[in-house]
């Protein structure tokens, strides 16, 4: 089954998502009314449409039935270098298989369609955040180890 371009009608099933790669991650999404799913249900809807820098896709039944996977891509601005004149750079997040769906190829379909999309927009340089589970699907696909250490910080608000 091919990758398809979410649209607002499949935002359940995206918030859905959500929730099983956060479990994935060893965190409790909560409940179904917790905050963050309508903060994530209007996250989507504001960037599901008229964004030519992002796209998400989805595997499954047709707009607004269950989805098995999804995955999106956006182009981040940073400062020009010489590997990289114009400071464009693909990140690609929010992959997640559900669980019943996995084993199947559809990640390396999203991450394939997803480079794929990049790469026609003249975007060579595309970064990720890969859990375990994830790491080799994406190893599959062509990612390396990153190049850069990577260090966060969470600010006290």
């Amino acid at each position: 089954m091919d990758p398809r371009p979410a649209t607002p009608a499949d935002i359940p099933e995206l918030v859905r998502l959500r929730a099983v790669a956060l479990e994935g991650l060893g965190v409790d999404p909560g409940p179904a009314d917790a905050p963050w799913r309508a903060s994530a249900r209007d996250w989507f809807a504001e960037r599901l449409t008229g964004r030519e820098d992002l796209r998400c896709l989805v595997v499954g039944g047709d707009p607004g039935e269950r989805l098995a996977a999804t995955g999106l891509a956006w182009v981040t601005y940073h400062l020009p270098s010489p590997p990289r004149p114009d400071g464009r750079r693909g990140y690609v997040d929010g992959m997640v298989t559900d669980v019943t769906a996995r084993g199947h190829g559809h990640a390396r379909r999203i991450v394939d369609a997803l480079t794929a999309w990049l790469g026609s927009l003249g975007v060579h340089y595309v970064q990720l955040h890969a859990s375990e589970a994830g790491a080799p699907v994406y190893r599959a696909a062509g990612f390396v180890d990153g190049a850069y250490p990577g260090m966060d910080l969470t600010l006290t608000l």
